[in-house]
């Protein structure tokens, strides 16, 4: 199973927390625990801090595909962590980002949050930038 710190040690690196922070404490909770097991709070937070997007941007497909609606804290919380990427971030996902596009603009708006209908036009927008 693939895990952060396999990843990180396919790519010549390793993790060990430098401080007590927030975003070191969820680190260190989650890397060792593979990603097609992370929860949706998970996949959504490491997706806004561009973590291996290739790899957990599927996991995040899966999910919308169960429930597009997906949250934690709120729903369209994934949708959300999505549209909040830039170009930058997203070419090395491309392919599941126009995948996770096409899957989302097949879902009846009308009953959707504005807010979510204009995330899932960013995600449409950054698929085909």
């Amino acid at each position: 199973m693939i895990t952060f710190r396999t990843l990180l040690l396919n790519n010549n690196g390793n993790y060990e927390p430098k401080s007590h922070s927030s975003l070191d404490e969820w680190f260190s909770s989650i890397v060792d625990i593979p990603i097609n097991e992370l929860g949706v709070g998970d996949v959504a937070r490491a997706i806004r801090q561009d973590m291996f997007l290739a790899e957990v941007l599927p996991k995040a497909e899966t999910i919308l595909r169960k429930d597009p609606l997906a949250g934690e804290d709120y729903d369209g919380q994934l949708i959300s962590s999505i549209a909040s990427l830039n170009y930058n971030e997203a070419k090395s996902a491309l392919h599941s980002l126009q995948s996770i596009s096409a899957f989302l603009n097949q879902l009846d708006k009308t009953d959707l949050d504005s807010q979510v209908v204009m995330d899932i036009e960013k995600i449409d927008k950054l698929s085909h930038a």
